[in-house]
């Protein structure tokens, strides 16, 4: 799984302030964006958390129904 994939991962699915860790490099994520994509996370791949990669492939499968919010958070890490 490339870094960006598990820091989208890292977004999803943190309950607090969360790092990445990727070549000896800390990604933090800010409270906005946890918000932005929990409630989606919840709602669309209920049966997929906590396992961040089936939750990753879930918003892959229902971009289409993803927030506005969320996709521009994943789109900001270059999902």
């Amino acid at each position: 799984m490339s870094f960006r994939m598990m820091t989208a991962v890292v977004i999803l699915c943190a309950l607090g302030a969360s790092a990445a860790p990727a070549k000896d490099r800390a990604v933090k994520v800010n409270s906005a964006e946890k918000a932005a994509c929990m409630p989606d996370a919840i709602k669309l791949c209920r049966d997929a958390v906590p396992n961040v990669h089936r939750v990753l492939l879930c918003f892959g499968q229902n971009r289409d129904k993803l927030s506005n919010g969320c996709r521009a958070v994943l789109a900001s890490y270059g999902l």
